[in-house]
């Protein structure tokens, strides 16, 4: 390695630290016969080369011939990871704007290909699997479709065979060789079911509608693939789980294809793929509103799974869902005194998960459950809500005020239980506001609350929750005035005087001033609003606002103009224009919020029922958060777009949700 690294000016280079003279001890650490030494300048060379990607630095192509010299090498400890290094660097490249790859990267990469390519030899494992995805994803050469052709040949292990297939399907994406093609084609129909199945993954990297010709070829890869096959893989590698969860995903674009393999994968004996059904069921419930009729008897029986978790799952799904399990309660009521962990460390239980199903069906049968849990240390509640991206599976439990907001209906069982914990909750902020979020909700029927609910005025984080809680219970929170009055400036507390009716004109003059000053919050706005014509004084800073850059600030301005002039033809045109979108499937909850407007307007224009309508008929759910949102992100919009269609003939055609 000696001449590679010597004979390169390295201080006049940069890697994602800046100056990269420390390159070559490091490129000779990875070559140290003391593993940790190896290893450790592997790692720092690594973060230093690539990092989180994005660019191809100079010091990259300097050090490539030295990365080449150690991948070949049989006394380097790691060889494999040196060319997993050496794979990311060339995928970026291909990737990224030619602006962001150095200038010295292509020509360093022609230069040392020969070495590159012939590592698909290698006599380890290891090292030729990660030579197979450098050679597919990096170098795009015609020598590297004929090597790898020639490799399918010659590999004998059949989990590399494997990564052949895939390294196939990739080098078909950007060759469109019609050899390569062929091959896989022809492997769709091979004896080894993974091997079939690894061939429809690679020729849906080009066509996607391949995987939807072939679901039934699909299942049954997936559940007669031996998890000792495909574990290694650099392409369907990482256990069962990952199995499911990448081949499903190949079939998410199509409901009815998504839906099949779900429905076949879930009666697997296989525990983790069973497991895996369920999160493929989840992404696919999250995608469209048309498949939850034929998923839900799946869920039913997975109530009964051996598996904790396939029965958390099964639980939390049907509680994502909402009414639509209703035909369930009596076994998800069984469920609720399952105390069994859902998983290893975890205190969440399959219970939690079915007191949630009940809750969201307004079942009664959730209230022991919710009461018990209430009263004791663990919630089986989160004590505020998490939110997580669409593409991330993630199903956890709601946080308890989101649980509880909606149960309105049997407030009278749950009040006690709720002002119990609250008063608790002196030294837990997150869920004290939560749970003033709720007594907020419930109005005046929590007035009963409001003794310690008061309490909070004098805690800064949950003082707005508070005297938001105190505003709902309207007049019969007037006990509360003195406490209030101590923070009055406080938008919160100057409209929670105002409904309660303690003392109004000091309430309007606050929430007015507040109109004209700069930074306001769209939340502020929104107190405006319930003010009505008594905030008249605001109407030409509203209008204003009403044309701010911000999504939010625009949405609330407009709401509040209708409320308080009562004249809703300017803030309809301005609602209608922000939640638009919509009617294309591109969702954002200010989008929501200002269809959740239009429907409180009652707007009745013709674009407006042109969005409503297409909310409506829409086959994919509308939602930008992940995880259980999403199902109640899509209820709100599809909820607002009916009221708005409430006189409409055409409702009559709606798809089933």
């Amino acid at each position: 390695m000696g001449d590679t690294v010597d004979d390169v000016d390295w201080s006049r280079l940069e890697h994602n630290y800046g100056n990269a003279a420390d390159v070559p001890a490091l490129l000779r650490g990875c070559a140290s016969p003391n593993v940790k030494t190896a290893s450790n300048s592997l790692f720092d060379l690594s973060n230093k080369l690539f990092h989180q990607g994005g660019w191809v630095c100079s010091a990259a192509s300097a050090a490539l011939p030295g990365l080449a010299d150690l991948a070949g090498d049989p006394a380097v400890h790691g060889r494999h990871e040196v060319v997993e290094l050496i794979s990311w660097l060339a995928g970026e490249a291909v990737e990224v704007s030619e602006r962001f790859v150095d200038a010295g990267w292509q020509p360093a990469l022609d230069r040392v290909r020969p070495r590159l390519l012939a590592l698909l030899d290698d006599a380890d494992p290891a090292v030729r699997r990660a030579a197979i995805s450098l050679v597919a994803h990096g170098i795009r050469h015609p020598e590297s479709i004929a090597m790898l052709r020639r490799r399918w040949t010659v590999e004998t292990d059949r989990t590399i065979r494997i990564d052949v297939v895939g390294a196939l399907g990739v080098v078909f994406a950007w060759s469109q060789d019609g050899a390569s093609g062929e091959c896989l084609h022809t492997l769709v129909t091979d004896d080894d079911p993974l091997t079939g199945l690894a061939a429809v993954h690679a020729l849906a990297v080009s066509d996607p509608a391949v995987a939807t010709d072939k679901v039934g070829l699909l299942i049954s890869g997936v559940l007669n693939a031996d998890t000792a096959q495909y574990q290694d893989s650099e392409w369907v590698g990482h256990g069962p789980e990952a199995l499911v969860h990448k081949t499903g995903s190949l079939l998410l674009g199509d409901p009815g294809a998504a839906t099949a393999f779900a429905l076949g994968v879930a009666r697997s004996g296989d525990v983790a793929k069973r497991v895996a059904a369920l999160r493929h069921v989840q992404q696919v419930l999250s995608l469209w509103r048309t498949t939850t009729e034929e998923l839900l008897p799946l869920l039913a029986a997975h109530l009964d799974d051996e598996s904790p978790e396939a029965r958390y799952r099964a639980a939390a799904l049907l509680a994502c869902v909402g009414e639509r399990g209703a035909p369930y309660a009596e076994q998800l009521i069984a469920r609720t005194l399952d105390h069994t962990a859902r998983a290893p460390r975890t205190a969440t239980t399959v219970g939690d998960a079915a007191v949630w199903a009940l809750a969201r069906q307004h079942h009664p049968g959730c209230v022991p459950g919710l009461v018990k849990r209430l009263c004791r240390s663990s919630l089986g509640f989160s004590p505020a809500g998490s939110y997580y991206d669409r593409t991330n599976p993630i199903l956890d439990q709601p946080a308890i005020g989101e649980v509880l907001i909606p149960l309105r209906g049997h407030v009278d069982a749950l009040l006690d239980a709720v002002i119990g914990r609250l008063a608790k909750a002196r030294r837990d902020s997150i869920l004290a506001l939560n749970l003033c979020q709720v007594i907020a909700a419930w109005g005046p029927s929590a007035a009963a609350a409001l003794p310690v609910v008061i309490r909070f005025l004098d805690d800064e984080q949950v003082r707005p929750a508070a005297a938001k809680a105190i505003g709902a219970m309207g007049p019969a929170g007037v006990g509360a005035v003195d406490a209030l009055r101590r923070h009055a400036s406080e938008p919160a507390v100057a409209w929670a005087l105002w409904r309660t009716g303690a003392d109004p004109e000091t309430a309007v003059a606050v929430l007015t001033d507040l109109v004209a000053r700069p930074g306001l919050w769209h939340t502020t706005i929104a107190l405006l609003a319930d003010l009505g014509p008594q905030a008249a004084s605001c109407v030409d800073e509203l209008r204003s606002l009403s044309c701010s850059a911000d999504d939010w600030t625009r949405t609330e301005a407009a709401y509040a103009l209708a409320r308080i002039t009562g004249d809703p033809t300017e803030p309809v045109t301005i609602l209608t224009d922000l939640a638009y979108p919509l009617a294309h499937g591109d969702c954002l909850p200010v989008r929501i919020a200002a269809l959740r407007h239009l429907a409180d307007l009652e707007a009745t224009d013709d674009r407006v029922r042109e969005l409503a309508q297409a909310v409506v008929d829409s086959e994919r759910r509308l939602a930008y958060f992940g995880g259980w949102h999403t199902f109640a992100e899509d209820e709100q919009a599809y909820t607002a777009a009916t009221a708005l269609l409430a006189d409409d003939s055409s409702e009559d055609g709606a798809p089933e949700r």
